[in-house]
């Protein structure tokens, strides 16, 4: 049985206890454990603000120059706590997050992970039609702040 399989499994029998006794603090601790890992993630296309030669301009994914890049621009946006400032939801918790590559159609590309402290509160946030909108703003506004000429975001539970 593989991770997500697990996940699965142990998901639907939460979610079973909580549709049969209602929420309960061991029950909460319990889908707290298993969202451990829940998190955004968005994957960043090429660097906008580098000078390049026009035959590089229209490459569609990151190269070494545009990791380079995101990782200086990663560490500005940190140290000035703009990061902190993008991803800010009092609801969810305190935020965390980290630089990271992340696949996107085959392609090594780089990115940013973001986490809150409160898992089953992100999560919740799913349910209202907002959410999709909100991390859509995120992701943007980090897209923006990075200089990403595309973006792409998705929510990870594993």
């Amino acid at each position: 049985m593989d991770k997500y399989e697990q996940f699965k499994i142990e998901q639907d029998s939460l979610l079973k206890a909580l549709a049969e006794n209602g929420p309960s603090e061991n029950l909460m601790h319990r889908m707290q454990a298993l969202y451990k890992d829940a998190c955004l993630v968005i994957a960043l296309g090429p660097h906008t603000a580098l000078e390049r030669d026009p035959a590089d301009a229209g490459r569609e994914y990151a190269d070494e120059q545009d990791f380079t890049a995101y990782v200086e621009t990663y560490v500005l946006a940190v140290q000035s706590g703009e990061l902190a400032r993008l991803f800010e939801m009092q609801q969810w918790g305190a935020v965390a997050y980290e630089y990271e590559t992340v696949d996107v159609d085959g392609k090594v590309c780089p990115g940013v992970r973001v986490s809150w402290a409160n898992k089953i509160a992100f999560l919740a946030g799913g349910k209202d039609g907002a959410f999709d909108a909100r991390l859509e703003a995120m992701a943007k506004a980090l897209a923006a702040l990075m200089s990403a000429k595309w973006y792409r975001w998705q929510v990870r539970l594993i």
